[in-house]
């Protein structure tokens, strides 16, 4: 930690025309020190340079008072900025502690995140983090500076999310909180011009809670898929969301805001730019794929899914409630899978993950052309990426394999 201690500097070159001399507080960092002026004069007789206090005459009170003052905001400063201030020089540090509107008390946290989410494009980055503010202004009510954000804080704050039974949530509105404030000191914060407007880092001290390890990774077993492929469904809920599951099987494990934006096939193909990577894809339409799409025939769309919802996310939720039930108060659902015995919360990337995993345990297909059929990005080879021109029928064969294994397997006669 840094000291302070009011001195005067001796010599004719610090002295005014009447004898008196500027009171400065010496800062002493790393060793080193340097001064900031005051707007206090005193005769160089009245001062106690080993106390570094005024020891008499006029207004010696008031002038201590004064001096303590400065030295208490400059302690302040130093003790928020914590183990940053080793990353200063004596100089920077001084650059620092003058400039008084650089300081994380005037930086409301929820005003920067509102400017900051006007800036991101992902839709789901954005709503993750709208989910952790909006948990965040329950704790801790409208307004947050950015001072205010301590380790006390982050502990009581993941203590209130365990109370709110988000136990499984509160390493996602952790991380949200955790990028936001990084955000910030990117913006606040210049290291080459000495400027810390926020110099304090809780989260070097706070340890996000780790993800639980699931012991089943969101996949379905072959018996699993075989009870869903024959089980006879009791509403037409029941048969939407069947078929759409299985839609996205059939269609390499599509993801459903794809499988939603869909344009109508092609020559017996579908083309669309994935929403995840950007990427051009395009997959070969198998009989059992058509077969569901011509009973949920669309003009624009390969199904008619934009007739039924506003949006792929209320598509989603009515697809997932169908598959593994929902007690809302409007409306109860038991739920296909619930229905089967299957106690497990399947929602529609189940499909995906089932169709991965069958490819590559049973019909023994290459973990990189499993990875070209689902659309990975592969940052190791992005730039070779550019280069090729893939063939499609590596995706069309690989498909058919699966789906030809799930017929057998999973198909009663």
């Amino acid at each position: 930690m840094s000291t302070f201690k009011a001195v005067i500097l001796k010599g004719s070159g610090h002295q005014k025309g009447d004898g008196t001399t500027n009171i400065k507080i010496r800062i002493t960092h790393k060793r080193k020190a340097d001064y900031i002026s005051t707007e206090l004069y005193i005769n160089p007789s009245r001062f106690d340079i080993k106390s570094g206090t005024v020891k008499n005459g006029p207004n010696k009170g008031h002038i201590n008072y004064l001096i303590a003052g400065y030295i208490q905001n400059y302690l302040k400063k130093d003790i928020e900025f914590g183990e940053s201030r080793n990353l200063l020089s004596v100089k920077e540090l001084k650059t620092y502690l003058l400039n008084k509107k650089e300081h994380s008390d005037d930086i409301d946290f929820f005003e920067f995140a509102e400017d900051y989410l006007e800036t991101v494009n992902s839709e789901g980055t954005r709503r993750w983090h709208e989910s952790s503010i909006s948990n965040l202004k329950s704790f801790v009510g409208s307004k947050l500076s950015f001072a205010e954000i301590n380790l006390d804080l982050l502990q009581r704050f993941e203590r209130f999310l365990r109370r709110q039974g988000v136990e499984g949530g509160v390493n996602n509105y952790m991380r949200s909180f955790r990028s936001i404030f990084n955000k910030a000191r990117d913006k606040y914060n210049d290291e080459d011009l000495g400027i810390f407007r926020i110099p304090h880092y809780p989260f070097r001290k706070y340890k996000i809670p780790k993800l639980a390890t699931k012991s089943k990774k969101h996949l379905l077993t072959i018996d699993e898929m075989k009870m869903f492929i024959n089980y006879k469904h009791f509403t037409t809920g029941e048969e939407f969301a069947k078929d759409m599951f299985l839609l996205m099987f059939y269609l390499v494990g599509i993801e459903i805001k794809d499988l939603f934006y869909l344009k109508n096939a092609r020559k017996g193909r579908i083309y669309y730019d994935r929403f995840k990577t950007k990427k051009e894809f395009s997959i070969k339409i198998e009989p059992e794929a058509l077969a569901i799409i011509e009973k949920y025939a669309s003009k624009t769309f390969l199904i008619n899914a934009h007739e039924r919802y506003s949006e792929h996310r209320n598509f989603m939720k009515y697809i997932n409630n169908q598959l593994h039930g929902s007690n809302s108060k409007t409306k109860r659902v038991k739920g296909i899978f619930p229905t089967l015995g299957i106690d497990e919360p399947v929602t529609t990337k189940w499909a995906r993950h089932t169709w991965a995993t069958i490819a590559r345990n049973n019909c023994r297909i290459n973990k990189e052309d499993v990875a070209l059929c689902l659309g990975h990005e592969d940052s190791d080879n992005q730039v070779t990426d550019i280069y090729i021109d893939y063939d499609y029928t590596i995706i069309d064969d690989s498909n058919r394999k699966v789906l030809d294994f799930v017929n057998s397997h999973c198909t009663t006669p």
